[in-house]
């Protein structure tokens, strides 16, 4: 099948970068330490704010939505088997240490008059009390050994906190911080962010202790994986728009304490190079909301830190920075970002009002991805409209089977489908205003799929032509999920739900070998799991799902979702002709002409 649309003018061309081939050799020139070499404290993960000093004084820690839990008997004799939440995070970073962060503040930041120097004792301490509790090597695992790399970077900002207070380190503070490098060297994580942690650790207790042959390792290892986790066109290797910002902060780092540690390697022109890639990839994936889209394992999030012009143009809805010139961004990695426009000089748009897109294909799941391969997030005229269902507790149970399913994401699920397979961007057209994209695939060993998205814009359309045969008898789901502040109220073949002055109109349309089949409507459902969204890991909400089922060994849906301001009337009419169909969509006074091969 073909879609065509009338209004398509002369194209703007994304840019499809090939992949550099090639491995980088790094070549490695670290001095011997001479002292002058410092690995910077890389912080506490804020986890310093909400952990007070008045709390930490009576053994309570507090993380995220969690409520302040009792962990000590008040004199840091902590009891470290505590798992009140049964959640893994929040195990992990109660072993990370970094929420007595706290208390190295109070020693060594902040005006003189109200620093106390023996706070840091606090810290050390619980540290104290940690490692010998937790005799060495410590299990795999949530717990001790997943914040094996946090704990090694709070210990060593306690040793240099100790450092600028003039007092000399614990003879066991050293030694064990040689033992987290033993561990981090046999238990890292390859093509990882927390591997990239893990050897960083490494080289931080090599620069901290004058260890050479630790920071050499980590070096070398390093300068190998810059290439890994971010490819050439700036994509992150994780499948996930949430950590492929957090992994721009953490090469960021990289950097800053290679400089830091005294090291000259190559790589650190590539890690530059690397990362101004990965900051363009996060710019086309911010929604004009100045939210990220939430593909992967991505929570609400913003941009942190300095923005770049082309941020600040979209976070400040256009009154600082300066507007992107590309419309539409292809990454081979298996993402595509598009959008109406920046809002810039000659639209009649605002920044945050243009529609913006994304879509999914690409390699298998892996990492912090998703099953979401030919779905579609839509942002526009100041609204989500067709949503991701998020990102939860890492927890390996239902919950986490859902949101990283093919159920929980806006595409034609077969039955028993899981991660499905890689799936191929076979085709695409851009427009003024209507760009098109084909994606194939095989999700299951007896069925294949293919999806047609044609996306538009003035009037705000998106039209998706989804089939798929089965060599056996099966079911066929579409699954469309909007954001959980609407609700959906489905009759027959038409469903609709407005909020914030904009109207969502879903409708099944008819086709030339098409048989329309009526939209359900999903919400909050557990027996099965379904119709939910996260903002993030503590922050669950019961969000509104439109279905269309199909059975047999083929199917064929076409689907329109329209997005109108107000109360503006939506229609569509079909005339098939053959084996074409063509749809005139009236919304208010704006007319769309759409024709299916």
């Amino acid at each position: 099948m073909r879609l065509r649309h009338a209004a398509v003018a002369a194209s703007t061309t994304g840019m499809l970068l090939a992949p550099m081939t090639g491995a980088l050799q790094p070549t490695v020139s670290a001095a011997a330490s001479t002292g002058s070499e410092s690995y910077p404290c890389r912080g506490y993960g804020l986890l310093n704010y909400s952990n007070a000093v008045s709390d930490l004084d009576r053994d309570l820690f507090t993380w995220s939505a969690y409520k302040r839990t009792k962990v000590g008997n008040g004199r840091h004799d902590i009891d470290w088997s505590r798992d009140p939440h049964r959640q893994d995070s929040w195990k992990t970073l109660f072993h990370g240490l970094q929420w007595t962060g706290a208390y190295v503040d109070k020693s060594t930041r902040g005006f003189h008059k109200d620093r106390d120097p023996r706070a840091i004792d606090g810290a050390l301490a619980i540290a104290q009390d940690w490692i010998r509790d937790n005799p060495y090597p410590w299990p795999t695992g949530p717990g001790a050994g997943n914040a094996t790399h946090t704990r090694a970077d709070t210990l060593m900002c306690i040793r240099r906190g100790l450092a600028e207070l003039g007092r000399p380190a614990p003879s066991w503070l050293d030694a064990s911080l040689l033992q987290h490098a033993a561990w981090l060297k046999k238990n890292t994580w390859p093509d990882h962010n927390v591997g990239t942690d893990q050897t960083l650790a490494v080289m931080g207790v090599g620069c901290t202790l004058g260890r050479r042959d630790l920071r050499d390792y980590a070096v070398t290892k390093l300068s190998r994986d810059i290439t890994r986790v971010i490819d050439a066109q700036g994509a992150n290797n994780e499948q996930s728009v949430g950590y492929a910002r957090y992994n721009f902060a953490l090469w960021g780092y990289v950097d800053e304490a290679l400089s830091a540690c005294g090291v000259s390697t190559p790589a650190a022109r590539t890690i530059k190079a690397r990362r101004a890639g990965l900051q363009t990839f996060l710019v086309h994936a911010l929604r004009p909301d100045g939210t990220y889209h939430q593909l992967g394992d991505t929570q609400t999030e913003r941009p942190q830190g300095d923005l770049t012009p082309e941020q600040l143009w979209v976070v400040t809805d256009g009154k600082q920075g300066r507007a992107p010139t590309e419309r539409v961004k292809v990454y081979g990695a298996g993402y595509v970002f598009g959008r109406s426009g920046w809002g810039a000089e000659g639209r009649d748009r605002a920044p945050s009002k243009e529609s913006s897109y994304a879509l999914r294909f690409g390699p298998v799941r892996v990492g912090h991805g998703h099953s979401d391969h030919t779905a579609i997030t839509w942002h526009t005229q100041g609204r989500p409209i067709l949503a991701d269902t998020g990102t939860g507790s890492y927890n390996q149970d239902a919950w986490r089977r859902h949101y990283i399913g093919p159920e929980a994401h806006n595409q034609l699920v077969v039955a028993g489908m899981r991660n499905g397979s890689a799936t191929t961007l076979a085709r695409s057209r851009l427009g003024d205003r209507a760009d098109f994209f084909r994606f194939t695939d095989k999700p299951v060993s007896t069925a294949t799929r293919a999806r047609s998205v044609l996306v538009l814009s003035d009037p705000d359309i998106v039209v998706a032509v989804d089939t798929a045969v089965s060599t056996k008898p099966t079911t066929f789901t579409q699954y469309w999920h909007l954001p959980y502040d609407v609700s959906l109220a489905g009759k027959g073949t038409r469903a609709t739900a407005s909020k914030g002055g904009v109207t969502t109109t879903l409708l099944q349309l008819p086709a030339a070998g098409v048989k329309q089949a009526p939209i359900g409507v999903v919400r909050g459902s557990t027996k099965p799991i379904n119709g939910w969204q996260w903002t993030d890991v503590g922050h669950r909400f019961a969000a509104p799902v439109a279905t269309v089922t199909q059975k047999g060994t083929r199917a064929a849906m076409v689907t329109a979702v329209v997005a109108s301001p107000g109360s503006a009337r939506v229609s569509v009419t079909p005339v098939v002709t053959g084996s074409s169909t063509t749809y005139t969509f009236r919304v208010g006074s704006s007319t769309a002409v759409v024709t299916l091969d």
